[in-house]
């Protein structure tokens, strides 16, 4: 999280440096490329929160495969980031759909966390 964070905090410092230069294709490029990687960061943290929600009983099994496939999206978004950088066409849609699911993922994995405050655990404060 803490790269994604980083992260998108670079992309915004670049689009503020294109809004005074000419010609900024060289930092499209790069802002684009960031964009893309940080989908590395967010399959990750994906991964991660699935596992722990999985195993926490948590999240159904629907849940878990929605969060497991954005995550594959995103990672193979991220891995053909030169191939949808330097051209438009259709792959770069691999990469908005894995964001997509990624949104369903969380609102639903945010409306269980809400849900489960209700059946804490005797004992825990």
């Amino acid at each position: 999280m803490l790269l994604q964070n980083a992260t998108f905090t670079v992309i915004i410092a670049i689009r503020y440096a294109l809004g005074s230069t000419d010609d900024g294709r060289a930092l499209w490029s790069l802002c684009d490329a960031l964009l893309a990687l940080n989908g590395t960061f967010l399959a990750l943290a994906l991964v991660g929160l699935n596992v722990a929600g999985r195993l926490g009983g948590l999240l159904p099994r629907w849940q878990t495969v929605i969060g497991f496939l954005a995550a594959a999206l995103q990672f193979t978004a991220a891995t053909i980031a030169p191939l949808t950088i330097d051209a438009n066409g259709p792959l770069g849609l691999i990469g908005l759909a894995g964001w997509l699911l990624w949104v369903i993922w969380f609102a639903a994995y945010g409306l269980t966390l809400l849900r489960s405050t209700g059946e804490r655990t005797p004992g825990m404060a």
